[in-house]
C-alpha cells in the first residue's frame, strides 16, 4: 500500500494573520480562528472566536474553504504535556455559522488538499493520529520558551498511507460517524445550558441585591478530607469555559489544593482563568468521594434549601463576574480575588417556589447533559482506539460499542474491514 509524504498530497498552505482590532482604511473585519477555538468551532460554538480587522488583500489567500484543515504550528504546553499540532477540518456546517469571512490566526496554519490524491477528511484523521500517538513532538522545537512546529520538516517527513479513494471515504466516514454523534452532543448540552442560563437570569438574582450571596452560597466551604491512598484531582486545564460539565480529571495522593464533592462549583481566580469563563460543575465523583484541584479555585456550594445548580449559573452571571474581576489585586499577570472579596456581593432572593421549580429544571437537565457527556467520552475513546489501526490499515474485528443512540451505533460497532 503506498505511503506518501504530506508534501505530495497538500496543494496549498498558508499561515495565519491577527489583523488589528478596530477599523482602518483598507482593512476588512474576519474572524480568526486560533487553536484554542478548534473544540468550540467544533461543537458549533463561535461566540468566543476574535472578530478582528485584516488587509483586505490578505484576505483572499488566507480565507478557509469547506475541507480545509487549520494546523496549530505554534504555542502547546509543555506543563500540560500537550505538543503543536492539534487540527480542525472545517466540514461543511462550520463557515456558516459565521456572519464574516474566517481566517486562522497567526500561529495556526491553513492546509488545503489535492482531492484528485486524497479525500480531506482521511487526510484531517492522519493528522490526528499524528496529535494523539505523539508523533507531532517530533516536529517541534522551542523558541523563547513557545513550542513551534516545524512544518516543512513535517511536510517531508511525515507519511500516510494513500489506500484507494472509495476506502479513505470508508475509513473517514466510520471516524466521522463518531465524531459527528460527539458534536451533536456538545451542540444538546450547549443549548440546554443556555436555556438554563435564561431561566436564571428571569429570576433577577443580580439585579438589585438586598442580601448577601453568603444566605444562599458557601464559598471555599468546610469538606472532609480525600482517602489517602488517592482522590480524583481537577487542575485548571480541565476546567471549562462555556459549559458546565468538566471532562477530564487524574488521580493522586492529596497534597493540598481545593477541596470539593458532587454538586459543587469550581470557580477560577487567577487571571485570565477568571475573565476567560472556567467555571466547572462537580457531578462526576462517587457518592460521598471528595476529590481535589487546583489552589486557584474557589469552591462555591448551596446551602440547605438551595438547587445545587443556582452557584453554577450565579458564578457565569456576568454581574457576578464583573464583581470578582474588579476585585482582583496582585502584581500584573498573576492577579487574583479571594474568596471573601468574591463573596462581598448583594443578590435578590427569589420565592422558594420559584427556586423549587429552577431547581427541579436545572437538575433534570444537568442529569441529561451528565448522559450526553459521558456518551461523548465513550465514543471518543473508542474512536481513539479506532483510529491508528484503521489509518494503518490493519484489519479490525467487530467488537461490541459503547451505549450509544442513533446512527453512530451501527458505525461504531462495524468494520470498514469485517471479512
Amino acid at each position: 500500500m503506498t505511503r506518501r509524504p504530506y508534501r505530495d498530497l497538500v496543494i496549498f498552505a498558508r499561515g495565519g494573520g491577527w489583523g488589528v482590532d478596530r477599523a482602518a482604511d483598507g482593512y476588512d473585519p474576519v474572524a480568526v480562528i486560533r487553536g484554542t477555538d478548534f473544540a468550540a468551532v467544533r461543537s458549533g460554538r463561535t461566540e468566543t472566536v476574535p472578530r478582528r480587522w485584516e488587509k483586505r488583500t490578505l484576505i483572499v489567500p488566507r480565507r478557509v474553504r469547506p475541507g480545509d484543515v487549520l494546523l496549530e504550528i505554534s504555542g502547546g504546553s509543555v506543563a500540560r504535556g500537550q505538543t503543536t499540532g492539534r487540527s480542525l477540518f472545517v466540514g461543511p456546517d462550520v463557515l456558516p455559522a459565521f456572519e464574516l469571512p474566517v481566517i486562522p490566526a497567526s500561529f495556526c496554519r491553513l492546509v488545503r488538499f489535492d482531492t484528485t490524491l486524497v479525500d480531506p477528511r482521511y487526510a484531517y484523521y492522519g493528522l490526528l493520529d499524528m496529535y494523539l500517538s505523539g508523533r507531532a513532538g517530533d516536529y517541534e522545537n522551542q523558541s523563547t520558551g513557545i513550542s513551534n512546529f516545524q512544518f516543512e520538516r513535517f511536510l517531508d517527513a511525515e507519511l500516510l498511507r494513500v489506500p484507494p479513494m472509495a476506502e479513505q471515504r470508508r475509513i473517514a466516514g466510520v471516524l466521522a460517524a463518531l465524531d459527528d454523534k460527539i458534536e451533536i452532543n456538545e451542540r444538546v448540552v450547549t443549548a440546554t445550558e443556555e436555556l438554563l442560563r435564561a431561566e436564571f437570569d428571569a429570576l433577577a438574582v443580580t439585579g438589585h441585591g438586598s442580601v448577601p450571596v453568603t444566605e444562599l452560597v458557601e464559598f471555599n466551604p468546610r469538606t472532609p478530607p480525600p482517602e489517602r491512598a488517592g482522590a480524583p484531582y481537577v487542575d485548571m486545564a480541565a476546567l471549562p469555559t462555556h459549559v458546565a460539565g468538566i471532562r477530564s480529571w487524574s488521580h493522586r495522593p492529596p497534597r493540598g489544593g481545593s477541596r470539593f464533592r458532587n454538586g459543587d462549583t469550581l470557580l477560577a481566580r487567577i487571571t485570565p482563568c477568571l475573565e476567560n469563563g472556567k467555571t466547572g460543575y462537580v457531578d462526576f465523583l462517587a457518592p460521598g468521594q471528595t476529590a481535589t484541584g487546583s489552589t486557584e479555585f474557589i469552591v462555591l456550594r448551596a446551602r440547605p434549601g438551595v438547587p445545587p445548580q443556582f452557584p453554577y449559573f450565579l458564578a457565569r452571571d456576568e454581574r457576578f463576574r464583573g464583581h470578582a474581576v474588579r476585585k482582583m489585586a496582585g502584581s500584573s499577570g498573576r492577579q487574583r480575588v479571594n474568596a471573601a472579596d468574591a463573596a462581598d456581593f448583594r443578590i435578590s432572593v427569589p420565592s422558594p417556589e420559584r427556586l423549587a421549580v429552577f431547581g427541579e429544571r436545572a437538575g433534570a437537565a444537568f442529569t441529561h447533559m451528565a448522559g450526553l457527556l459521558a456518551e461523548s467520552r465513550a465514543l471518543q475513546s473508542l474512536r481513539d482506539a479506532l483510529l491508528p489501526e484503521l489509518m494503518a490499515g490493519r484489519r479490525i474485528r467487530p467488537a461490541p460499542a459503547p451505549a450509544v443512540t442513533g446512527a453512530a451505533t451501527d458505525d461504531a460497532g462495524s468494520s470498514v474491514y469485517a471479512q
